[in-house]
């Protein structure tokens, strides 16, 4: 659900009375929706009792088309072709609040349904009117980050401006008025016809802006920085307002012919109008293009104190002496709300970045935050005993205030506070977050004007409000500038041996380093290389015992060719003798016919006998000869294993050398990385407050060639002084 803006609110706050009639029935669903036949007799039946010509709640007179196409104080009531957008239909129909009609139910839906639908249709007069709808985009309720202001360029600082105070005094005045630059580390500091502007950085005076017409009472810059307004005057006498560039200090806006102080001033955002308001009790705003009055307000019952505009330019805020808190439309001065609570003069209003909270502060001590949405107060709290005297938002939300208890103070939009900022000796009068939200900037109604770390309240100086001339500055600054320098060349040189044991352990590091990556390197290589060893043993091991099966394989078989050829000699010799014993038998018995046959037999097996020897005797040779083939790679193979072993231990050896070396390395560079912690550890307990010293020095310097630049510059050339005195 969308939030419903301001301003929308204001002027159908008083819809639809209770207690009415039903609205007639809804035209046939062919017919041509309008204003005439349809819409004001809905207005008429349910709205018109507060909003006609005579009453007009809101300034909203819904009786004839034109007045409702007029809409009211705050703007359009309807968006032709655009229901969503349209916010009397949006209170009608529940969809955001206040609900209309007050403290009823909602109307009914076929009443709605008629509104709707006509205003789809782009909500035409009469039947026979001819609508032209622009589709309008949706409203975006998300805070838009170029919506803070920051500048497209670099953040403005005063350029070349003259420091020269306009007067010169012996104590400064209170601190009536104060800001600080949302973008650049600048301070305005208001005094008696000047309006001091302070470098917060460097803490020195970068441009003194006139303000002849009296006190400074109000001091803002814009949203980007770019421009300074400023308000006061002479009480009972004249009041204005003036708006500056900052870079080039030239007055660009002169509003108001006050007839006393003017205590309270803002410039709207898009600076078309400038507000102001003090003790006449009216609160007044002018054009920017001709100084013109634009309206004038007299709803207050005492001094107005202080003047807001909302950052989107849609409402002005404004609060009094007795407590009062209005806030009106910026561009009609029709009042929007009444806050009422304060029961003390309220003494600042600030506005939240998205100008739907605005944060009021009071003498009666408390600061309250406001919604702007229903004019509800959201939180209050009591920030200073005494009285709070400023309060100013930042960026994020959060809120610095100070008080007459003589502190300035942080706090979260809860109220809880985050930080104090003590050690004045009278009221803080006002307080603001620096540029980058990290320094807060107070000052008191002694005169003093003092800068704080954020974060932890740290004091960083004091911004003198009474500043002495530019030759006295000169005079003051140079012995100063001097011994900031001595102390700066004493620190740095202090320093130099540090620097000089801190780049030397750096160096013994790195070579420690390299060393290290060196030794660690050759160990891996050594690594490898006894992996690669081991493979290749591995595998000579594997071909000798191939080597060594080959030759084993051949020696069984000649072992067994020799069993086979001595087995057939055996048969030959066993059958020659055989042969022997029967050929003497068959010789013995010639007539015998079987001695004979047996003999012959015999005979026939001594043949096949001593023939199988031949064969067996072949075998034998070949085995012979497969040992020796056998022979030759075995001894080769177990050369090689014997030069795979060697080469293995080699390696491992090797690898056990370069492992070794690592360890002794990795312990220097231990010792030359603890070495180098040390170095930079005692550098750097010593580094902050020698540069700190070297920024101070550097301070001074830039302070010192501003000012001799600035009175180099007010100097005549010889020429020209030769020329002024001959006249």
């Amino acid at each position: 659900m969308r939030a419903l803006p301001p301003t929308a609110t204001a002027a159908l706050a008083l819809l639809l009375p209770l207690g009415l009639p039903a609205a007639p029935a809804r035209a046939a669903e062919d017919a041509k929706l309008n204003f005439t036949d349809n819409a004001s007799k809905i207005f008429q039946a349910r709205c018109n009792t507060c909003h006609n010509a005579d009453k007009a709640s809101g300034g909203l007179n819904l009786t004839t088309f034109a007045s409702m196409m007029e809409g009211g104080g705050s703007g359009s009531a309807i968006e032709p072709g655009d229901p969503d957008n349209s916010w009397l239909f949006l209170l009608v129909s529940h969809q955001e609040t206040p609900h209309m009609p007050p403290n009823a139910p909602r109307i009914p839906d076929e009443e709605l349904e008629t509104l709707r639908s006509w205003i789809e249709a782009g909500a035409p007069e009469s039947a026979g009117s001819v609508v032209n709808v622009q589709k309008k985009p949706k409203m975006e309720f998300t805070l838009d980050p170029s919506a803070i202001g920051k500048p497209s360029g670099e953040p403005a600082m005063p350029q070349g401006l003259p420091t020269e105070p306009v007067l010169v005094n012996d104590r400064p005045g209170a601190i009536l008025a104060l800001a600080a630059s949302p973008w650049a580390p600048l301070v305005a500091v208001g005094q008696h016809k000047q309006v001091l502007l302070y470098d917060t950085q460097h803490q020195y005076l970068r441009a003194v802006l006139p303000f002849p017409e009296g006190d400074v009472h109000v001091v803002k810059f814009t949203r980007d920085g770019d421009l300074l307004i400023a308000g006061g005057g002479r009480g009972g006498q004249s009041g204005r307002v003036i708006v500056w560039d900052v870079k080039t200090g030239a007055r660009i806006i002169e509003a108001g012919q006050e007839y006393d102080l003017v205590l309270g001033a803002d410039l709207s955002p898009d600076r078309s109008l400038v507000a102001l308001g003090g003790p006449s009790k009216v609160l007044r705003v002018y054009s920017t293009a001709d100084d013109s009055l634009v309206y004038e307000q007299k709803k207050h019952t005492d001094w107005v104190t202080s003047v807001s505009f909302s950052p989107d330019g849609v409402l002005l805020a404004s609060g009094d002496r007795n407590g009062g808190t209005l806030v009106w439309e910026a561009r009609t001065g029709r009042e929007f709300y009444t806050l009422a609570g304060h029961g003390a003069r309220v003494t600042d209003l600030d506005w939240r970045l998205d100008s739907n909270v605005l944060a009021s502060a009071s003498e009666d001590a408390s600061v309250k935050t406001w919604d702007m949405f229903t004019g509800n107060q959201i939180k209050t709290w009591s920030a200073h005993g005494g009285g709070t005297t400023s309060a100013r938002f930042a960026k994020d939300g959060r809120l610095v205030t100070s008080g007459r208890d003589r502190v300035a103070r942080l706090w979260d939009q809860d109220g809880k506070e985050l930080k104090a900022y003590g050690g004045f000796e009278d009221l803080a009068l006002q307080a603001a977050l620096g540029h980058d939200d990290a320094t807060v900037v107070a000052g008191s109604f002694d005169g003093v004007v003092r800068l704080f770390k954020a974060d932890d309240a740290t004091p960083l100086g004091d911004l003198r409000a009474n500043p002495l001339t530019v030759a006295s500055r000169l005079e003051q600054l140079r012995p100063e500038a001097e011994a900031a320098q001595a102390r700066a060349d004493a620190a740095t040189a202090e320093l130099e041996p540090l620097s000089q044991a801190a780049a030397s352990a750096a160096e013994a590091l790195a070579a420690a380093d390299t060393q290290f990556k060196v030794a660690e390197a050759a160990a891996a290589q050594a690594a490898a290389a006894t992996t690669q060893a081991e493979a290749a043993a591995t595998e000579s091991t594997t071909a000798h015992q191939a080597a060594l099966d080959a030759f084993r394989q051949a020696a069984e078989a000649d072992a067994k060719a020799l069993e086979s050829l001595a087995s057939a000699s055996r048969a030959a010799a066993d059958a020659a003798s055989s042969t022997r014993s029967l050929a003497e038998q068959a010789a013995a018995a010639p007539g015998d016919p079987a001695a004979r046959q047996s003999a012959e037999q015999a005979m026939a097996d001594r043949s096949t006998a001593t023939q199988a020897v031949v064969p067996a005797l072949a075998a034998v040779i070949a085995s012979a000869d497969a040992i020796k083939a056998a022979r030759s790679p075995l001894a080769e193979a177990s050369a090689k294993r014997q030069a795979a072993d060697a080469a293995l231990a080699a390696a491992k050896a090797a690898s056990q050398a370069a492992a070794d070396a690592v360890a002794p390395l990795q312990v220097a560079l231990d010792q030359a990385t603890a070495a180098k912690a040390a170095a930079d550890a005692a550098l750097a307990a010593k580094a902050p407050a020698a540069d700190a010293l070297v920024a101070q020095a550097e301070s001074y310097r830039i302070r010192l060639d501003a000012l001799l630049a600035e009175l180099d510059a007010r100097q005549p050339e010889p020429a020209a002084a030769a020329s002024i005195n001959e006249e």
